[in-house]
């Protein structure tokens, strides 16, 4: 659980109604399910990333710059630096109690869940066989009178 200072409980109170009086409550954790909640989830992941051990700098560097929300993007060279990477990456991130665990590669590995196929990653189709993006496009709604606009083009690729 990660804990929230007391200098900012003030800031995450509610208000329970209860008889004639109203209750006030502060979060002692840091919550998850309100509208504030990816910039907590964010702002959680990199402190815990800058404050890790020295011996996990690197790992965390990586991190740092791999997290969309709850997604994580990131590469490595070789089959060795894989099964060193989800190690450390599990140890690190289950120091503030997240659980990375579903890892994805084009490269087979003891640590990979899925190595072949294709799978969904923020969004976009990786062909995992062939270590290839796609878009999955709908041109069938396109007509020659179509008004291309820059949401169209968004709103086609991604459907």
């Amino acid at each position: 659980m990660l804990s929230v200072a007391p200098k900012d409980r003030d800031y995450l109170r509610f208000y329970f109604p209860c008889n004639e009086k109203q209750l006030v409550y502060r979060h002692c954790r840091v919550v998850f399910g309100v509208s504030s909640s990816p910039y907590l989830l964010n702002a959680s992941i990199m402190h815990l990333l800058e404050n890790c051990s020295p011996e996990y700098k690197e790992v965390a560097q990586k991190l740092k710059s791999s997290f969309y929300v709850d997604n994580c993007v990131a590469g490595v060279f070789s089959v060795d630096e894989i099964e060193i990477f989800i190690e450390k990456a599990k140890l690190i991130m289950s120091k503030g109690c997240f659980n990375l665990r579903t890892f994805e590669s084009n490269v087979a590995s003891r640590s990979v869940d899925k190595h072949s196929g294709e799978t969904f990653i923020l969004g976009i189709i990786w062909d995992l066989d062939n270590d290839v993006l796609k878009c999955c496009t709908n041109f069938e709604s396109l007509t020659c009178e179509t008004k291309i606009t820059k949401r169209l083009v968004l709103s086609t690729v991604q459907n």
